[in-house]
């Protein structure tokens, strides 16, 4: 009976946090407040990359702008109590994912597969631009053109991205993991025609020992530590063994 009640009182508890949590950012957000989950595209309007797939991120529907992710669960699927009151809090009140910051939220898809072809990491996250890759967007856009970002790299060093960071820590020189690009065909650069994001693909394979990887960055250079580093993230470790393949999708708001 204990055990019955305490599920239950965990169970009214998130429900009076998370309605707390949507209280105040509905308050941080004129009054309005975006929805979350998995939706079909078709339900949301202003919005051009959502794929009717994939957990989305929240959308603002009157502004058309993304500002909440959904709840990160565990690999086995399992949120401990502790965590859904942290991640919470996160998407409240970080300046960087509240609707009206001038970081507009970019995020990874992270997708690890054994050579059979089952699937043994699924996770998404945040990820940084750099203070080096606001500079090297104006370099494009409004400065001296500066060479295009679309290599991606990997790191396996339990790193704490930071805007001022300029190199990948660790980054993967073998294995099958190393720095991949220039990445350009349309199949795994994709840009849909009046959209303000783009997705930039790779599906690294472990080819010659086992590797793991935590961390992924895209750089404007094909030589590893080299370059400008636009973007940071990091990511649920994933221990790949020869033959397994990691696909790491970015998607870039701008």
């Amino acid at each position: 009976m204990r055990k019955l009640l305490s599920k239950r009182f965990e169970a009214v508890a998130s429900i009076l946090i998370v309605a707390a949590f949507a209280a105040v950012a509905m308050a941080l957000n004129g009054g309005k407040l975006a929805f979350f989950g998995k939706q079909p595209a078709t339900n949301l309007t202003d919005i051009d990359t959502v794929r009717d797939t994939q957990p989305i991120y929240a959308k603002n529907i009157w502004r058309g702008k993304s500002i909440w992710t959904p709840v990160m669960f565990a690999a086995d699927g399992s949120l401990e109590f502790k965590d859904l009151i942290k991640q919470m809090y996160e998407k409240t009140f970080s300046p960087q994912l509240r609707e009206g910051s001038s970081d507009l939220p970019h995020y990874v898809h992270i997708v690890a597969r054994h050579k059979d072809g089952t699937v043994f990491l699924d996770a998404w996250a945040h990820n940084l631009r750099t203070n080096a890759g606001i500079n090297w967007q104006y370099g494009q856009m409004a400065g001296t053109t500066a060479n295009v970002c679309n290599y991606i790299a990997l790191s396996n060093t339990a790193i704490t991205p930071n805007a001022t960071d300029t190199t990948l820590s660790g980054e993967i020189t073998a294995n099958g993991l190393q720095r991949a690009g220039p990445i350009t065909s349309t199949t795994y650069n994709v840009h849909t025609s009046n959209a303000t994001s783009y997705t930039l693909q790779n599906i690294f394979t472990c080819a010659t020992a086992t590797q793991a990887a935590q961390a992924a960055a895209v750089f404007n250079d094909t030589h590893a530590n080299g370059g400008t580093m636009c973007f940071e993230n990091t990511f649920t470790q994933a221990s790949l063994q020869i033959g397994d393949t990691l696909t790491v999708t970015w998607t870039i708001t701008f």
